[in-house]
C-alpha cells in the first residue's frame, strides 16, 4: 500500500531510452559492419562464415527495441493499473471506516465498539448485524486486494512473455523477442486462448491451470481488448464447443471451478460485444450464424434419453451460448437484438430447428436454454429499455417483432427424437411448463419500463411502453372471451395491466379524453406522459383472459380499489357533478370487474371457488398502489395520494377478496346464472369513507344520499361486459 509506483514510470521511460540506444548502435553496426560483409567488397571462406553470423546480430538488432519497448508499454500499463486498484482497496479501507469498522493490516473488517453504548453493544440482534456487517466489508475490502493480485499476476505474465527467447533452435541464444507484445491484456487473451483450446481437444486442466483460466476472466473482465482477442482467437465455433465443455464438466468437485469459468466466459462475451461499430463484431456475428445453427454433442440433452453421444440429439450452438448468456449481465442492446433476430431468421427457414427430446423445464432442468429466442428474451427482460426497443411495434421504422412473439410464432416444443436402441422414433409436440416465461417478462418489461419483480412506478410510461401495451392488446384481442392467452403470459399481462390502472379506469368509465381514442399520444413535452387508449371491448376481453389467473386478476382489482380512491380522494366534495362524475365513474369501472368475475363464475362453476382462492394470495403494495393516483393529480406530491387514498379506504374497509369467495361459492350453488355485485359494494364503502373524511357520518342525508348513487351505472358496465364476452 505504501510503494512508490512512479519507479514503474521511470523504468517505462529507461527502457524507452535503452530501445533508442539498440537502434543508435543498430545503425553503427549496419553502416560499419553491415554494410562490409554485403556491398560485395568482401569474399571468400571469412565472408561465408561470418555472413550468418551477421545476419542473426542484424535481427537481434531489430529485435532489441521492439522487446525494449514492449516492456516499456507493459510497465506503463501496469503503473496505470496499480494506481487505480490501489485506489479501489484505500477506498474500500475508508469506506468501512466510515461505516464504524476497524481494519486490520490482512484487510480483517471488524467493529469498533468504541464508537456505540455499552448497552448496544451487548445487544445480541445489534451483535448479529455487526457479525453480519464484518464479513460483508471483509469481503469487499478481500475482493479489491485480489483484484491488485490478478493484475500484478498479468503483469507479470507479460512481463515474461515480452522477454521469451521467440526461437530457441536458432543460433541467438536467449534472443530478443522481436514480436514482444505491450499490451497485457492481449498476451493474457492469448494464455486463455491455449487453455481453451486445450479443453476443447479433450485434454484436462491441472490445478494450476483452471486457477489461472478463473484469474484471467476475472482480471479481464470488463475489457475490451482481451475479449475481442479471446473470443477471434477460439470463434464463434470454438466458444460454443468451450461453452459446452464448461456445462459437461461442471459436476461433482469441479462444479464450482467450472461454474466460475462459465461466468467468466459469459462476461467475456459482454465486453466483446460492446460496440456495434468495432470490426469483431460484424465478422463474430457471421460466423456466429453459422455456429449457432449447428449440432453440437452436450451431456446434458444426451441425459434426457439415455444415450451416449452421437445419437443425433445434439443440441445447436444458439442453445448453448444463450443457456450460458443467463449467467452474466451487461450485454449490448444492439447485440441482444441482433442476436435475437438472427435465431428468429434460422426458426423461420426450419421451424424444428429446437426441437429436442424431454422436458428442459422446472428447477432442475429449466437452465438450459432449449428455447433460446424464449431465454434471449428473458436476458432482455432485465433491461426493460432493450425490452422497449426490441419490442416497440415502431422501432426500426417499423416491425413485426411483437406480432410475431404474440400470434405467430409456434411456441410448441416438439419431441421429435426419440430412441429404442438405435432405432429413431418420431414423437408429438410437448409444451413445456415454462414456455413463453421469458417472452413474458420481457413484453411486461417492454410495456412498464421496470424489471418484472421490482417495485413500479404506476401511470408513466414512455411513447414506446404506451406502445408495446396498446398492440399487445390489439394483436390478443381475437373477438372472443380471451381465454386462449397463454397461461404463461397472465400472470405478466396482469401486471402490466396493473401498471396501466389509471389508463383502463378512464377507458372502462367511458368518460374524459380516452372516450375514442384508439392509440398512443402524450400529455405535454414526452417523455414518461404518454398514455394509450384502446376499446372497451378489446380491453374487457384481456382483462377476462387474465382473470382465469386469479391471483394475477385480484392485483389488477385491488390496484384498481387504490386508483378510484385515489380520484375520490381529489374530488371537490362540495360540487354536486364533481361528486356524481367521480361515483359513476367508479361504479361503472367495477361493473366491468364484476361481470368479468360473473363471466367466470358461469364459465368454470365448481372451478369458481378454487379461482376465487387465489384472490387471497394476490399481494398489491400500498406504497406502490397509491403511485397510479399521481397521473390522475398532476402537480401533487404523490405521498399526499397515498395518505388521502388510504384514509377512505380505511374508513370505508371493505374485505373485497372474502366477498369474493362467498360469491364464488353461491355462484357455484345456483342452478342458473349468477352475478357478482362485489364492485358495486366495494365503490358504496369507498363513498362513504370519503364522506367520513369529508365531515358526514354514515347517517347524514348526504352520505345516504351517495351511497348506491352510482348504481344505474355499475349495473349497465357489468351487463356491457358480459355482452362484450358473450
Amino acid at each position: 500500500m505504501t510503494i512508490d509506483l512512479s519507479l514503474l514510470e521511470t523504468a517505462a521511460t529507461k527502457w524507452d531510452e535503452a530501445a533508442k540506444k539498440f537502434e543508435a548502435v543498430q545503425k553503427i553496426y549496419d553502416s560499419k559492419v553491415k554494410s562490409v560483409g554485403l556491398d560485395g567488397s568482401w569474399s571468400g571462406q571469412a565472408q561465408l562464415v561470418a555472413r550468418p553470423n551477421m545476419q542473426v546480430t542484424d535481427q537481434q538488432f531489430a529485435a532489441a527495441p521492439k522487446e525494449a519497448r514492449a516492456i516499456a508499454s507493459i510497465l506503463r500499463d501496469a503503473h496505470s493499473q496499480f494506481v487505480e486498484l490501489r485506489g479501489k482497496v484505500k477506498s474500500a479501507v475508508a469506506d468501512a471506516v466510515k461505516a464504524g469498522m476497524k481494519v486490520s493490516e490482512t484487510g480483517t473488517a471488524s467493529y469498533d465498539f468504541s464508537k456505540v453504548s455499552a448497552s448496544e453493544a451487548n445487544d445480541a440482534r445489534y451483535q448479529a448485524k455487526v457479525q453480519e456487517a464484518e464479513v460483508s466489508w471483509t469481503r469487499l475490502i478481500q475482493a479489491a486486494v485480489k483484484a491488485v493480485d490478478d493484475a500484478d499476476q498479468g503483469v507479470k505474465l507479460a512481463l515474461k512473455a515480452a522477454v521469451a527467447d521467440p526461437n530457441p533452435v536458432d543460433a541467438a541464444v536467449n534472443g530478443f523477442n522481436g514480436k514482444a507484445e505491450g499490451d497485457i491484456e492481449k498476451v493474457e487473451a492469448k494464455e486463455a486462448k491455449e487453455l481453451a483450446t486445450k479443453l476443447n481437444s479433450g485434454d484436462k486442466l491441472s490445478d494450476k491451470e483452471m486457477a489461472e483460466f478463473q484469474r484471467l476472466f476475472r482480471d479481464n473482465e470488463h475489457n475490451k481488448a482481451f475479449s475481442q482477442t479471446f473470443l477471434a482467437g477460439i470463434g464463434a465455433k470454438g466458444t460454443i464447443e468451450l461453452t459446452n465443455k464448461f456445462f459437461d464438466l461442471a459436476k461433482g468437485d469441479n462444479k464450482k471451478s467450472f461454474h466460475a469459468l462459465e461466468k467468466g466466459l459469459a462476461t467475456t462475451l459482454a465486453s466483446a460485444t460492446k460496440s456495434p461499430s468495432d470490426p469483431f463484431y460484424k465478422k463474430w456475428r457471421e460466423d456466429l450464424k453459422k455456429a449457432g445453427v449447428e449440432k453440437y454433442d452436450l451431456d446434458v440433452v444426451h441425459d434426457k434419453i439415455g444415450l451416449s453421444k452421437g445419437h443425433g440429439q445434439g443440441a445447436r450452438g444458439y442453445q448453448s451460448l444463450v443457456t450460458l448468456m443467463k449467467q452474466g449481465k451487461g450485454y449490448s442492446s444492439r447485440f441482444l437484438s441482433d442476436l435475437t433476430d438472427d435465431m428468429i431468421a434460422a426458426e423461420r427457414k426450419d421451424k424444428n430447428i429446437w426441437d429436442l427430446y424431454g422436458d428442459f423445464s422446472g428447477k432442475d432442468d429449466g437452465w438450459f436454454a432449449n428455447d433460446p429466442v424464449d431465454g434471449a428474451l428473458d436476458i432482455m427482460s432485465r433491461d426493460p429499455k432493450t425490452a422497449t426497443q426490441y419490442l416497440d411495434p415502431a422501432a426500426d421504422g417499423g416491425n413485426d417483432r411483437l406480432k410475431y412473439l404474440l400470434r405467430d410464432r409456434d411456441w410448441d416444443l416438439k419431441n421429435t427424437t426419440n430412441w429404442r436402441g438405435n432405432i429413431e422414433i418420431v414423437g408429438a409436440d410437448a409444451s413445456e411448463a415454462d414456455v413463453r416465461s421469458g417472452f413474458g417478462r420481457a413484453l411486461e418489461a417492454a410495456a412498464t419500463g421496470d424489471v418484472p419483480g421490482t417495485d413500479h412506478t404506476l401511470g408513466y410510461h414512455t411513447e414506446a411502453e404506451s406502445r408495446v401495451m396498446h398492440d399487445t392488446i390489439k394483436i390478443l384481442d381475437d373477438g372472443r372471451n380471451g381465454t386462449d392467452i397463454p397461461d404463461n403470459l397472465r400472470s405478466n399481462l396482469g401486471r402490466m395491466l396493473v401498471d396501466y390502472t389509471p389508463e383502463t379506469h378512464e377507458i372502462l368509465s367511458g368518460t374524459g379524453p380516452y372516450m375514442d381514442k384508439d392509440g398512443v399520444w402524450h400529455d405535454g413535452s414526452g417523455g414518461k406522459d404518454a398514455h394509450m387508449s384502446v376499446p372497451k371491448e378489446s380491453l374487457t376481453r384481456i382483462m377476462r383472459g387474465v382473470a382465469e389467473d386469479g391471483k394475477a386478476f385480484g392485483e389488477m382489482y385491488d390496484a384498481e380499489r387504490y386508483y378510484s380512491a385515489g380520484t375520490l380522494s381529489k374530488t371537490d366534495f362540495s360540487d354536486p357533478n364533481n361528486r356524481a362524475a367521480a361515483i359513476e365513474g367508479a361504479s361503472h369501472v367495477f361493473g366491468f370487474y364484476d361481470g368479468i368475475s360473473s363471466d367466470i363464475a358461469r364459465d368454470k362453476k365448481n372451478d369458481a371457488i378454487s379461482w376465487a382462492n387465489h384472490f387471497q394470495t394476490a399481494e398489491f403494495v400500498i406504497t406502490g398502489g397509491m403511485q397510479a393516483g399521481a397521473s390522475a393529480l398532476k402537480g401533487q406530491p404523490t405521498g399526499f395520494i397515498a395518505d388521502a387514498a388510504y384514509r377512505i379506504l380505511y374508513a370505508g374497509f371493505y374485505d373485497w377478496k372474502e366477498d369474493q369467495i362467498a360469491q364464488a361459492n353461491a355462484a357455484a350453488a345456483q342452478e342458473t346464472e349468477y352475478h357478482f355485485t362485489t364492485g358495486q359494494k366495494q365503490v358504496d364503502h369507498m363513498v362513504a369513507g370519503w364522506a367520513q373524511q369529508n365531515g358526514y357520518g354514515q347517517e347524514s342525508g348526504l352520505s345516504r344520499h351517495l351511497v348506491g348513487s352510482g348504481q344505474e351505472r355499475y349495473d349497465s358496465a357489468r351487463t356491457e361486459a358480459l355482452i362484450y364476452l358473450d
